[in-house]
């Protein structure tokens, strides 16, 4: 999970608790058990982001659906590595169009070749 920046971070734990509609020792709890991690001031006062406060959101609906803490960490831990794969399928995606775009030069042919024969599956699924 990425920290967010000081300009992201706008709402102290009174306001974030508000938006989502949990009691800021709710917020302190999942913090300690890694579920968020709000940017910390020098002086150690919580901050969170939207991007918190979605998590947040997201970690509700499923406390609410009856999903135990455990479970919330590994759906989110399976999230963030599907993200990380799915940038990581884009960016090869990018690699191989750009070696069609550069057939004539010293790029591996045999490869190029190969990925007009069985080009890669569309593996974008909507959730």
């Amino acid at each position: 999970m990425d920290q967010p920046s000081e300009a992201d971070a706008v709402y102290i734990i009174s306001v974030a608790a508000e938006i989502v509609g949990m009691h800021p020792q709710t917020l302190r709890v999942y913090e300690r058990k890694g579920l968020v991690e709000p940017y910390r001031t020098p002086g150690g006062t919580r901050r969170y982001s939207q991007e918190d406060l979605d998590r947040l959101f997201l970690i509700q609906d499923m406390s609410n659906e009856g999903v135990n803490i455990e479970g919330i960490k590994r759906v989110l831990k399976l999230r963030a590595e599907n993200e990380r794969l799915r940038a990581q399928v884009d960016r090869l995606r990018r690699l191989l169009e750009d070696a069609e775009v550069r057939r004539g030069t010293t790029i591996n042919t045999t490869f190029i070749a190969a990925k007009k024969k069985r080009p890669l599956p569309d593996i974008r699924r909507d959730v």
